[in-house]
Protein backbone atom coordinates (compact mmCIF):
# COMPACT_ATOMS: atom_id res chain seq x y z
CA UNK A 1 0.00 0.00 0.00
CA UNK A 2 1.35 3.24 -0.76
CA UNK A 3 0.23 6.77 0.50
CA UNK A 4 -0.08 10.64 -0.41
CA UNK A 5 -1.66 13.96 0.94
CA UNK A 6 -1.90 17.18 -1.52
CA UNK A 7 -2.93 20.66 0.30
CA UNK A 8 -4.10 23.34 -2.33
CA UNK A 9 -4.22 26.71 -0.79
CA UNK A 10 -7.62 29.26 -1.54
CA UNK A 11 -7.05 30.68 -5.02
CA UNK A 12 -3.86 28.23 -5.81
CA UNK A 13 -2.97 25.11 -7.53
CA UNK A 14 -1.21 22.05 -6.76
CA UNK A 15 2.34 23.06 -5.21
CA UNK A 16 3.26 19.73 -7.50
CA UNK A 17 0.92 16.94 -8.68
CA UNK A 18 0.96 13.36 -7.45
CA UNK A 19 3.57 10.92 -8.49
CA UNK A 20 1.54 9.01 -11.66
CA UNK A 21 2.69 5.58 -10.74
CA UNK A 22 0.14 6.10 -7.94
CA UNK A 23 -2.63 5.67 -10.71
CA UNK A 24 -4.36 2.57 -10.55
CA UNK A 25 -7.92 0.68 -10.51
CA UNK A 26 -7.36 0.15 -6.67
CA UNK A 27 -6.15 3.91 -6.04
CA UNK A 28 -8.83 5.98 -3.67
CA UNK A 29 -8.15 9.33 -3.95
CA UNK A 30 -10.19 11.19 -0.90
CA UNK A 31 -10.92 15.11 -2.10
CA UNK A 32 -12.18 17.63 0.73
CA UNK A 33 -12.52 21.64 0.22
CA UNK A 34 -15.14 24.14 -0.53
CA UNK A 35 -17.80 23.19 -2.60
CA UNK A 36 -17.51 25.65 -5.49
CA UNK A 37 -13.85 24.46 -5.40
CA UNK A 38 -14.77 20.56 -6.02
CA UNK A 39 -17.57 21.25 -8.46
CA UNK A 40 -15.10 23.39 -11.08
CA UNK A 41 -14.54 21.53 -13.73
CA UNK A 42 -12.11 23.99 -16.07
CA UNK A 43 -9.53 22.51 -17.59
CA UNK A 44 -7.47 24.87 -15.41
CA UNK A 45 -9.04 23.67 -12.01
CA UNK A 46 -7.17 21.94 -9.73
CA UNK A 47 -9.80 18.94 -9.39
CA UNK A 48 -9.33 18.57 -13.33
CA UNK A 49 -5.62 18.68 -12.38
CA UNK A 50 -6.10 15.79 -10.02
CA UNK A 51 -7.77 13.80 -13.14
CA UNK A 52 -5.89 13.90 -15.67
CA UNK A 53 -3.25 12.98 -13.50
CA UNK A 54 -4.78 9.81 -11.89
CA UNK A 55 -7.13 9.27 -14.93
CA UNK A 56 -7.84 5.44 -13.62
CA UNK A 57 -7.93 6.05 -9.83
CA UNK A 58 -11.42 6.25 -7.70
CA UNK A 59 -12.13 9.36 -6.99
CA UNK A 60 -14.60 10.73 -3.92
CA UNK A 61 -15.05 13.81 -2.11
CA UNK A 62 -17.05 16.46 0.06
CA UNK A 63 -17.63 19.70 0.24
CA UNK A 64 -16.01 21.45 3.43
CA UNK A 65 -15.29 24.41 5.13
CA UNK A 66 -12.38 23.86 7.27
CA UNK A 67 -9.91 20.77 6.23
CA UNK A 68 -7.86 18.32 8.27
CA UNK A 69 -4.04 17.93 7.10
CA UNK A 70 -1.19 15.93 9.18
CA UNK A 71 -1.79 17.71 12.57
CA UNK A 72 -2.96 21.51 10.79
CA UNK A 73 -6.47 22.52 9.99
CA UNK A 74 -6.67 24.82 6.57
CA UNK A 75 -9.51 27.10 6.13
CA UNK A 76 -11.15 26.96 1.99
CA UNK A 77 -8.22 25.07 1.18
CA UNK A 78 -8.29 21.46 -0.97
CA UNK A 79 -6.86 18.13 1.01
CA UNK A 80 -6.26 14.84 -0.77
CA UNK A 81 -5.30 11.86 0.27
CA UNK A 82 -3.88 8.97 -1.79
CA UNK A 83 -3.44 5.63 -1.31
CA UNK A 84 -3.21 2.99 -3.68
CA UNK A 85 -4.16 -0.41 -2.80
CA UNK A 86 -1.93 -3.65 -3.61
CA UNK A 87 -4.02 -6.02 -2.23
CA UNK A 88 -7.80 -4.82 -2.35
CA UNK A 89 -10.70 -3.68 -4.99
CA UNK A 90 -12.63 -0.89 -4.80
CA UNK A 91 -16.30 -0.23 -5.71
CA UNK A 92 -17.82 3.42 -5.97
CA UNK A 93 -21.76 3.27 -5.65
CA UNK A 94 -23.77 6.54 -5.53
CA UNK A 95 -27.74 7.24 -4.91
CA UNK A 96 -29.83 10.61 -5.57
CA UNK A 97 -32.58 11.02 -2.88
CA UNK A 98 -36.16 12.46 -4.19
CA UNK A 99 -39.75 12.05 -3.49
CA UNK A 100 -39.55 8.09 -3.97
CA UNK A 101 -35.89 6.95 -2.54
CA UNK A 102 -35.79 7.99 1.47
CA UNK A 103 -32.23 8.04 3.16
CA UNK A 104 -32.87 4.74 4.62
CA UNK A 105 -33.69 3.41 1.46
CA UNK A 106 -30.80 4.65 -0.37
CA UNK A 107 -28.27 3.19 2.49
CA UNK A 108 -30.31 -0.27 2.07
CA UNK A 109 -29.86 0.42 -1.50
CA UNK A 110 -25.99 0.59 -1.75
CA UNK A 111 -25.29 -1.76 1.00
CA UNK A 112 -27.02 -4.33 -1.53
CA UNK A 113 -25.09 -3.48 -4.20
CA UNK A 114 -22.09 -3.66 -3.00
CA UNK A 115 -22.76 -6.77 -1.14
CA UNK A 116 -23.29 -8.20 -5.24
CA UNK A 117 -19.89 -8.29 -5.26
CA UNK A 118 -18.08 -11.11 -2.86
CA UNK A 119 -15.17 -10.24 -0.07
CA UNK A 120 -16.53 -7.06 0.95
CA UNK A 121 -14.25 -5.63 3.91
CA UNK A 122 -14.65 -1.95 4.48
CA UNK A 123 -16.97 0.47 3.56
CA UNK A 124 -16.70 4.61 3.26
CA UNK A 125 -19.43 6.59 3.27
CA UNK A 126 -19.62 10.68 2.04
CA UNK A 127 -22.98 12.27 1.98
CA UNK A 128 -24.71 15.89 1.92
CA UNK A 129 -25.40 16.74 5.21
CA UNK A 130 -27.60 19.59 3.99
CA UNK A 131 -30.08 17.46 1.98
CA UNK A 132 -29.55 13.28 3.94
CA UNK A 133 -31.08 12.22 6.68
CA UNK A 134 -27.68 10.89 8.29
CA UNK A 135 -29.28 8.93 11.23
CA UNK A 136 -31.73 7.15 8.49
CA UNK A 137 -28.96 6.44 6.10
CA UNK A 138 -26.59 4.97 8.44
CA UNK A 139 -29.85 2.92 9.88
CA UNK A 140 -30.36 2.22 6.31
CA UNK A 141 -26.71 0.84 5.90
CA UNK A 142 -26.63 -1.15 8.62
CA UNK A 143 -30.19 -2.90 7.98
CA UNK A 144 -28.12 -4.55 5.50
CA UNK A 145 -24.63 -4.81 5.96
CA UNK A 146 -23.07 -7.90 7.91
CA UNK A 147 -21.71 -6.57 11.91
CA UNK A 148 -18.35 -7.88 10.81
CA UNK A 149 -18.15 -4.91 8.04
CA UNK A 150 -16.94 -1.66 9.55
CA UNK A 151 -18.77 1.70 8.03
CA UNK A 152 -16.74 5.06 8.33
CA UNK A 153 -17.62 8.37 7.15
CA UNK A 154 -18.95 11.51 7.56
CA UNK A 155 -21.72 14.61 5.76
CA UNK A 156 -19.86 16.63 3.76
CA UNK A 157 -21.66 20.86 4.28
CA UNK A 158 -22.86 21.03 1.00
CA UNK A 159 -23.08 17.99 -0.70
CA UNK A 160 -21.07 14.84 -2.44
CA UNK A 161 -19.26 14.86 -5.60
CA UNK A 162 -17.63 12.59 -7.36
CA UNK A 163 -14.71 12.94 -10.63
CA UNK A 164 -15.15 10.60 -13.03
CA UNK A 165 -12.28 8.12 -14.20
CA UNK A 166 -10.61 9.58 -17.36
CA UNK A 167 -13.16 12.18 -17.76
CA UNK A 168 -11.02 15.32 -16.92
CA UNK A 169 -13.75 17.10 -15.56
CA UNK A 170 -16.09 16.55 -12.25
CA UNK A 171 -19.46 14.70 -11.70
CA UNK A 172 -21.10 17.07 -9.69
CA UNK A 173 -24.36 14.69 -8.47
CA UNK A 174 -27.33 16.96 -7.58
CA UNK A 175 -27.88 18.11 -4.09
CA UNK A 176 -29.30 14.67 -1.59
CA UNK A 177 -26.45 12.53 -3.27
CA UNK A 178 -24.87 9.75 -1.00
CA UNK A 179 -21.23 8.04 -2.00
CA UNK A 180 -20.05 4.78 -1.22
CA UNK A 181 -16.66 3.12 -1.77
CA UNK A 182 -16.80 -0.60 -1.32
CA UNK A 183 -13.10 -1.86 0.13
CA UNK A 184 -12.66 -5.57 -0.89
CA UNK A 185 -9.87 -8.09 -0.04
CA UNK A 186 -8.98 -10.29 3.20
CA UNK A 187 -5.86 -8.24 3.25
CA UNK A 188 -7.84 -4.66 3.95
CA UNK A 189 -8.24 -3.78 7.86
CA UNK A 190 -10.22 -0.92 8.79
CA UNK A 191 -9.79 0.53 12.62
CA UNK A 192 -12.15 2.89 14.10
CA UNK A 193 -12.86 5.05 17.16
CA UNK A 194 -15.15 7.41 18.24
CA UNK A 195 -15.00 10.17 21.10
CA UNK A 196 -17.28 13.23 21.46
CA UNK A 197 -16.17 13.69 25.36
CA UNK A 198 -19.37 15.70 25.99
CA UNK A 199 -20.04 15.62 29.88
CA UNK A 200 -23.71 14.67 30.51
CA UNK A 201 -24.76 16.02 33.74
CA UNK A 202 -28.83 15.70 35.15
CA UNK A 203 -31.13 13.02 34.75
CA UNK A 204 -32.44 11.53 31.68
CA UNK A 205 -35.72 12.83 30.34
CA UNK A 206 -38.08 11.60 28.29
CA UNK A 207 -38.49 13.06 24.47
CA UNK A 208 -42.69 13.20 24.25
CA UNK A 209 -42.60 14.79 21.10
CA UNK A 210 -40.81 15.11 17.99
CA UNK A 211 -40.33 15.31 14.40
CA UNK A 212 -37.43 14.84 12.60
CA UNK A 213 -35.03 17.32 14.43
CA UNK A 214 -37.31 19.32 15.55
CA UNK A 215 -37.36 18.49 19.79
CA UNK A 216 -40.87 19.83 20.78
CA UNK A 217 -41.89 18.16 24.21
CA UNK A 218 -39.28 16.78 26.49
CA UNK A 219 -41.33 14.99 29.71
CA UNK A 220 -44.56 17.04 28.26
CA UNK A 221 -42.64 20.18 28.88
CA UNK A 222 -42.28 22.75 26.07
CA UNK A 223 -38.57 22.08 24.60
CA UNK A 224 -37.56 24.88 24.65
CA UNK A 225 -38.18 26.11 28.45
CA UNK A 226 -37.31 22.89 30.30
CA UNK A 227 -33.88 23.42 28.44
CA UNK A 228 -33.95 26.80 29.22
CA UNK A 229 -34.48 25.30 33.31
CA UNK A 230 -30.96 22.83 33.03
CA UNK A 231 -29.19 25.86 31.55
CA UNK A 232 -29.75 28.13 34.40
CA UNK A 233 -27.46 31.05 34.18
CA UNK A 234 -26.37 30.49 31.05
CA UNK A 235 -29.54 30.47 29.10
CA UNK A 236 -28.61 34.28 29.03
CA UNK A 237 -26.23 33.37 26.61
CA UNK A 238 -28.27 31.26 23.72
CA UNK A 239 -28.86 30.92 21.18
CA UNK A 240 -24.82 31.10 21.28
CA UNK A 241 -24.47 29.38 24.20
CA UNK A 242 -26.03 26.04 22.84
CA UNK A 243 -23.13 25.10 20.73
CA UNK A 244 -21.61 24.47 24.46
CA UNK A 245 -24.57 22.15 25.84
CA UNK A 246 -25.61 19.36 23.06
CA UNK A 247 -28.02 16.65 23.74
CA UNK A 248 -27.29 13.15 24.79
CA UNK A 249 -29.59 10.63 23.15
CA UNK A 250 -30.20 7.39 24.24
CA UNK A 251 -32.31 5.57 21.88
CA UNK A 252 -33.02 2.99 24.35
CA UNK A 253 -33.49 2.74 28.23
CA UNK A 254 -31.07 0.27 28.66
CA UNK A 255 -28.15 1.98 26.35
CA UNK A 256 -24.74 2.92 28.57
CA UNK A 257 -23.58 4.89 25.29
CA UNK A 258 -25.71 7.99 23.87
CA UNK A 259 -25.27 10.13 20.72
CA UNK A 260 -24.50 13.55 20.79
CA UNK A 261 -26.80 15.51 19.01
CA UNK A 262 -25.09 18.89 18.41
CA UNK A 263 -27.99 22.05 18.63
CA UNK A 264 -28.34 24.30 15.73
CA UNK A 265 -30.77 26.44 16.63
CA UNK A 266 -34.19 27.22 19.26
CA UNK A 267 -37.08 28.92 18.22
CA UNK A 268 -38.79 31.26 21.20
CA UNK A 269 -41.88 31.06 20.15
CA UNK A 270 -43.02 27.22 19.23
CA UNK A 271 -40.48 26.69 22.87
CA UNK A 272 -38.77 24.35 20.20
CA UNK A 273 -35.01 23.17 19.72
CA UNK A 274 -33.75 21.74 16.24
CA UNK A 275 -30.55 19.80 16.50
CA UNK A 276 -28.34 17.94 13.69
CA UNK A 277 -29.58 14.91 13.03
CA UNK A 278 -32.77 13.65 14.82
CA UNK A 279 -33.95 12.86 18.78
CA UNK A 280 -37.21 10.29 18.14
CA UNK A 281 -39.65 10.78 20.29
CA UNK A 282 -39.39 7.95 23.21
CA UNK A 283 -36.16 8.10 23.31
CA UNK A 284 -34.15 9.49 26.63
CA UNK A 285 -31.58 13.21 26.60
CA UNK A 286 -29.22 14.25 28.88
CA UNK A 287 -28.22 17.98 28.83
CA UNK A 288 -24.14 17.50 28.08
CA UNK A 289 -21.22 20.09 28.61
CA UNK A 290 -18.64 20.91 25.76
CA UNK A 291 -16.40 22.80 27.15
CA UNK A 292 -12.86 22.55 25.35
CA UNK A 293 -11.24 20.83 27.84
CA UNK A 294 -13.75 18.08 27.38
CA UNK A 295 -13.48 18.41 23.63
CA UNK A 296 -10.08 18.07 23.73
CA UNK A 297 -9.57 15.02 26.19
CA UNK A 298 -12.46 13.03 23.89
CA UNK A 299 -9.59 13.75 21.20
CA UNK A 300 -6.87 12.19 23.32
CA UNK A 301 -9.51 9.29 24.55
CA UNK A 302 -10.23 8.40 20.73
CA UNK A 303 -6.44 8.56 19.66
CA UNK A 304 -5.73 6.36 22.51
CA UNK A 305 -8.36 4.00 21.50
CA UNK A 306 -7.56 3.95 17.46
CA UNK A 307 -3.29 3.21 18.55
CA UNK A 308 -4.67 0.05 20.16
CA UNK A 309 -6.02 -1.53 17.13
CA UNK A 310 -3.34 -0.61 14.51
CA UNK A 311 -0.56 -2.39 13.49
CA UNK A 312 2.86 -1.50 15.02
CA UNK A 313 5.42 -0.93 12.16
CA UNK A 314 2.98 -0.73 8.78
CA UNK A 315 1.71 3.15 7.76
CA UNK A 316 -2.26 3.83 7.56
CA UNK A 317 -4.23 6.39 6.15
CA UNK A 318 -6.11 7.93 9.05
CA UNK A 319 -9.71 9.58 8.14
CA UNK A 320 -10.34 11.88 10.55
CA UNK A 321 -14.06 13.44 10.47
CA UNK A 322 -14.60 16.07 13.42
CA UNK A 323 -17.62 18.30 13.80
CA UNK A 324 -18.13 21.67 12.54
CA UNK A 325 -19.60 22.41 16.07
CA UNK A 326 -16.19 21.31 17.60
CA UNK A 327 -14.05 23.52 15.38
CA UNK A 328 -17.13 26.54 16.54
CA UNK A 329 -16.11 25.40 20.10
CA UNK A 330 -12.21 24.66 20.20
CA UNK A 331 -11.63 27.87 18.04
CA UNK A 332 -7.93 28.44 18.18
CA UNK A 333 -7.32 25.31 19.65
CA UNK A 334 -8.87 23.11 17.19
CA UNK A 335 -5.50 21.69 16.28
CA UNK A 336 -4.78 20.79 19.39
CA UNK A 337 -7.16 18.06 18.76
CA UNK A 338 -5.46 16.49 15.80
CA UNK A 339 -1.91 16.42 17.91
CA UNK A 340 -2.78 13.14 19.76
CA UNK A 341 -4.13 11.55 16.74
CA UNK A 342 -0.74 11.93 14.97
CA UNK A 343 1.05 11.24 17.60
CA UNK A 344 -0.25 7.65 18.31
CA UNK A 345 -0.08 6.90 14.43
CA UNK A 346 3.10 4.28 13.20
CA UNK A 347 5.59 6.14 11.29
CA UNK A 348 4.73 6.63 7.47
CA UNK A 349 1.10 7.22 8.35
CA UNK A 350 -0.37 9.84 6.53
CA UNK A 351 -3.24 11.47 8.65
CA UNK A 352 -5.76 13.73 6.82
CA UNK A 353 -9.93 14.72 7.17
CA UNK A 354 -12.79 17.22 7.24
CA UNK A 355 -15.29 18.81 9.78
CA UNK A 356 -18.63 17.70 9.17
CA UNK A 357 -22.01 18.22 9.54
CA UNK A 358 -22.30 14.60 10.94
CA UNK A 359 -20.06 11.73 11.44
CA UNK A 360 -20.73 8.28 10.71
CA UNK A 361 -18.95 5.37 12.82
CA UNK A 362 -18.27 3.51 16.29
CA UNK A 363 -16.21 2.44 18.22
CA UNK A 364 -15.67 -0.98 19.93
CA UNK A 365 -18.77 -2.87 20.90
CA UNK A 366 -21.34 0.16 19.76
CA UNK A 367 -23.19 -0.10 16.52
CA UNK A 368 -22.65 2.27 13.93
CA UNK A 369 -24.51 5.81 14.22
CA UNK A 370 -24.23 9.23 13.17
CA UNK A 371 -22.45 11.63 15.67
CA UNK A 372 -22.37 14.97 16.27
CA UNK A 373 -19.85 16.83 18.35
CA UNK A 374 -17.47 14.07 18.18
CA UNK A 375 -14.13 13.05 16.62
CA UNK A 376 -14.24 9.97 14.70
CA UNK A 377 -11.20 7.86 13.16
CA UNK A 378 -10.91 5.34 10.84
CA UNK A 379 -7.93 4.05 9.33
CA UNK A 380 -6.93 2.05 6.53
CA UNK A 381 -4.10 -0.84 5.88
CA UNK A 382 -3.28 -3.70 4.90
CA UNK A 383 -1.90 -7.01 6.51
CA UNK A 384 1.22 -8.34 4.64
CA UNK A 385 0.28 -11.53 4.29
CA UNK A 386 -3.49 -12.88 4.34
Amino acid sequence: MELATLVAQPDAGWATLPDPRLDSPNTLVLVFGPAERLATAADDSPLADLARALPHSVFASAATHTVAHARQTHDEALVVCIVRLAHTTLRRVHAVLGPTLSAEAAGQQLARTLLDTPGLSGVLVLADGLEVNGPDLVRGLTAVLPDSVPIAGGMGAAGTHLARAGSQRADDPPQGSVCAIGLYGPRLRMARACRGGSVGFGQRRLVTRAQGHTVEEIDGQPALQLYRQYLGRYASGLPEAASHFPLTVFRQAGDTHGVIRYVLAIDAQRQTIDVAGDIPTGSLVQLSRAGRSELLEGAFQAADDLHQALPAHTPVLALAVSCVGRRHVLGEQTEEELDPVADHLPTGSVLAGFYSFGEISASAGQRCDMHNMTLTLAALWEDLAP
